[in-house]
């Protein structure tokens, strides 16, 4: 049972069953008597106190204490069964409710003397069976099935049906939806190639919405027509919170980019690849037309993995739905732990607080954002500031940053689940021990360059030049042989070690550990192409889907189609233009794409960790299409564009599922949105390339507008390694050790695989009396996830380990302190409170840019100067270079 907070303090006993031989009239006048001690005893379960207004408890305290009342004991405990079965292993549940609910279902199934009965026809008639244990049954049987076992989920949705007439996609959802598409695509695009880079995140524009949307309902006439049967509606009434979250889902689509931005910048710019071509606005919107849309075919089999299950809850979603609910229901007077603010006054206080807070470690002491004090003893001490220093060192520091940008650099402490960050934590800390021992023993030569970095670099320990081993954007040997072979750091050696092992490991593990889940999906898949009226919701007995069930669903032929036609305008697309990219290649993306958009939406929806294509496509088109670095980076460009989409439109999908919004309203204002998003990328990278003096020259940048492309540097040297010089010659001759990476990767899954799942099977199988053990010891080993521990490892170059030591410590006090101990308070402000964190760091960032940084108002003072001063600051080699012959490794004569 969850833990009940001491704020929260209940008198009322529970209430005693009828009896339930009786007949169902007076089943019901029973019912009609212990009604309201029913909700208060509900209410006191899920943790929600009385108004303070007039003592009455939210509807869905109600709703749920009815759907309690009505349930039947065979009725709960067929449903608890089958959940259990269904959520075995299951680490996002609270700690304790799985054994509470096989502990009333074995005492309830059991008779007097602990024998099971031979057959059940009815409840078990026993008197053992206490009236207290078969409330508490049928609360969590109520819970599975008519709302959610998950506490996160609870606090953002409601049980209570929607109503299907509600006006939802209406005109002024589209209008103030495309406004703030455009005006997102716009800033997130004109600042990404900035470093530090500034963006409208779905929060912050949660907040722009509302406004808006309720000035709409001011201004707008009320009139409406109908189209196929669709009712729009310019202005038919409040403007509701289903409305407000169709205009969020529409803004969702331009948090981000379109990833072509990259592929346009490095082609185009003569410091890269002088493709003046790769302009052209017909080029441009194609390449981003197939790309991002190409997503929307593969998000339609996502479906049955990744929105419809209840076990694929998205925790990175429930803060959309938290400050949803906040803007426009969070108006509800209670007093949680002494604090009697709602929801909504809780979002504007933390809200206008971080607001003006991030002044501090943005501008006046930026000290305490990259707080690395460990350095500051002594700042000359190249081991002091290689293992604690935060800007170019390893981060290991216990108090790192008193800067909430930073501490959620990485991870989203607040809502990610503990186990999630707590397995992420340690693989950061192991990878960060291996990258230590790799540079102290100067393996492969990398104690001559920086430890931490992700550049790549020549054999004199500078910045490799790409530009003088490129002849027409190709690799010219003579000029190789007469300049350096390019060199990793140990952090991003390691990184890429771990990057393939963690390909074969993540595939393996999910699919052995999530078999029924992935037979299921491939089985709907194929039945729903067999039979094409068959409904997606047919078998699914959660209460989102049964209502969701009642609109009418997106035919899977329509992402079929959309999918069959942008292959058609990509084979266009790579025929047309010289892009070093042959068709065979797009189908062979494709299905790489498909092998492991499986099991990586699997993690992504029940832990919030993205797993990518970019590392694994590099390497098979580097073998396939070796020499064609454009090629390269067209072929990243699909993987990552149409994993990326395929899952944000998923995670889209599954807040409307939530919500109960329609899913054909849901498609066409994502279809919409993408498209407006990508013209006006478009028109922004234009406006970049051809307006913007010395875009991306760093020497003018960093004292000027501070575009200095660090991702489109990185974009442009991973196509130089895997496209120009190829993994063929980086695995047999520069870095041999990483093509054992995939097979470590394989032999972990295998150990893994074997003490979690094949060994506690085997010990059931020959101790059956002792299952319940065995059982309860394979959950505790489940937690230990090698995929996230990998996963974890992904973080280093040019980030470190101080920027996630925050993100636990805010981990540990929101899902574990609070959640345990302040329960009823975590439930009601806790993803409103994130969400307002970082939507007053978002527009603060945004304001301090404009008004001081982009004029060069910088303050020049200690506190401002001291995080890079020092070897800190300057991120030295531990080995200098040899005087003779003037640089490491081998000669010209055996370069690989």
């Amino acid at each position: 049972m969850e833990n009940i907070s001491d704020e929260v303090v209940y008198t009322t006993e529970p209430p005693q069953t009828t009896d339930e031989k009786k007949d169902q009239t007076d089943y019901d006048a029973s019912i009609a008597e212990v009604s309201m001690t029913t909700v208060e005893w509900v209410a006191q379960q899920l943790l929600i106190p009385p108004s303070e207004l007039d003592g009455s408890y939210p509807e869905d305290v109600h709703y749920m204490a009815r759907k309690v009342e009505e349930m039947s004991n065979v009725t709960a405990a067929s449903i608890i069964r089958a959940n259990i079965d269904y959520h075995m292993n299951d680490k996002n549940l609270p700690a304790g409710m799985m054994d509470e609910c096989r502990d009333l279902l074995e005492e309830y199934t059991h008779g007097p003397e602990g024998e099971k009965e031979d057959e059940m026809v009815g409840d078990y008639a026993g008197d053992d069976f206490q009236p207290e244990n078969s409330l508490m049954m049928r609360y969590y049987a109520a819970l599975f099935h008519d709302w959610s076992p998950y506490p996160q989920v609870r606090s953002v949705t409601t049980p209570i049906p929607a109503d299907p007439n509600e006006h939802v996609e209406t005109i002024r959802c589209y209008i103030v939806g495309t406004i703030w598409v455009a005006i997102s695509a716009f800033v997130n695009q004109f600042f990404y190639p900035r470093q530090p880079a500034i963006s409208l995140t779905t929060p912050v524009l949660q907040l722009f919405l509302y406004p808006s949307g309720v000035l709409l309902q001011y201004i707008l006439p009320k009139w409406g027509f109908k189209l196929w049967g669709i009712d729009f509606a310019l202005n038919p009434g409040p403007w509701s919170a289903r409305e407000q979250l169709m205009a969020t889902l529409m803004c969702s689509v331009a948090a981000v980019p379109p990833y072509i931005n990259s592929n346009i910048i490095v082609q185009y710019l003569p410091m890269f690849y002088d493709q003046s071509w790769a302009l052209g606005f017909g080029y441009m919107f194609l390449f981003m037309l197939v790309t991002q849309y190409m997503g929307f075919g593969l998000a339609g089999l996502l479906r049955r993995v990744a929105v419809y299950p209840t076990r694929a809850f998205w925790p990175t979603s429930l803060p959309t739905l938290a400050v949803n609910k906040a803007l426009l229901d969070g108006h509800r007077k209670e007093t949680v732990s002494g604090w009697k603010i709602t929801e909504y006054q809780a979002f504007m206080m933390f809200g206008f607080g971080a607001f003006l807070y991030f002044w501090v470690p943005n501008y006046l002491f930026t000290a305490l954002s990259t707080f690395n004090w460990m350095s500051w003893i002594a700042p000359n001490n190249i081991n002091l500031a290689t293992v604690t220093g935060s800007v170019t060192g390893m981060g290991f520091n216990p108090i790192a940053t008193f800067d909430w940008s930073v501490i959620t650099a990485l991870v989203q402490p607040v809502y990610m689940p503990l186990y999630t960050i707590v397995t992420q934590y340690v693989g950061f800390v192991l990878s960060g021990l291996c990258i230590l021992g790799v540079w102290y023993s100067n393996y492969y030569n990398t104690a001559y360059l920086p430890i931490n970095s992700n550049d790549l670099f020549d054999n004199t320990g500078q910045p490799f030049e790409v530009a003088k081993v490129l002849t027409n954007s190709q690799l010219d040997e003579d000029k190789y042989h007469n300049y350096s072979p390019p060199y990793y750091t140990a952090a991003n050696l390691v990184l890429y070690g771990i990057f393939f092992a963690i390909y074969p490991m993540s595939f393996f593990y999910y699919v052995a550990n999530e078999w029924s889940v992935c037979k299921q999906s491939v089985k709907d898949i194929w039945l729903s192409i067999r039979y094409l009226n068959r409904s997606n919701y047919e078998g699914r007995d959660d209460p989102f889907s049964r209502q969701m069930a009642q609109y009418k669903e997106v035919p899977d032929w329509w992402y079929y189609a959309i999918l069959i036609v942008m292959f058609g305008l990509t084979v266009a697309f790579v025929e047309h233009w010289e892009v070093q990219t042959p068709v065979w290649s797009i189908v062979l993306i494709l299905c790489v794409t498909l092998v492991f958009l499986f099991p990586f939406t699997i993690v992504m929806s029940a832990t919030g960790a993205q797993l990518t294509l970019n590392v694994i496509l590099e390497l098979i088109m580097g073998y396939t299409i070796a020499g064609r670095p454009i090629g390269i980076n067209v072929a990243k460009a699909f993987a990552v564009q149409i994993q990326a989409q395929a899952q944000n439109l998923s995670s889209d999908q599954k807040i409307g599922h939530y919500m109960a919004l329609r899913p054909r309203s849901m498609l066409r204002v994502q279809l919409w949105a993408t498209m407006v998003n990508g013209l006006v990328t478009i028109g922004v990278i234009q406006f970049q390339l051809t307006k913007i003096e010395h875009f991306c020259d760093i020497k003018y940048q960093k004292e000027h507008e501070k575009f200095t492309c660090p991702n489109e540097r990185t974009f442009f040297t991973a196509s130089v390694i895997w496209g120009l010089f190829g993994p063929k010659r980086m695995f047999d001759n520069q870095y041999p050790v990483l093509r054992w990476a995939f097979l470590m990767g394989f032999g972990v899954f295998l150990l893994f695989w074997g003490v979690q799942t094949v060994l506690p099977w085997a010990l059931v199988k020959k101790y059956p009396q002792k299952e319940r053990k065995i059982r309860k010891w394979q959950d505790r080993l489940m937690m230990v996830n090698p995929v996230l521990v990998a996963f974890g490892g992904l973080s280093w170059a040019p980030y470190n380990l101080s920027y996630m030591t925050g993100g636990l410590y805010i981990a540990v006090l929101f899902s574990y302190y609070l959640r345990k101990y302040y329960t009823a308070w975590w439930k009601k402000y806790t993803y409103v409170i994130n969400a307002a964190l970082t939507t007053g760091t978002a527009l603060s960032g945004i304001i301090i840019f404009f008004a001081v940084q982009y004029t060069n108002k910088d303050l020049s003072w200690w506190g401002n100067n001291v995080p890079f001063a020092g070897q800190d600051g300057a991120g030295p080699p531990l080995m200098d270079i040899p005087a003779d012959p003037g640089y490491f490794g081998p000669p010209p004569s055996h370069y690989p």
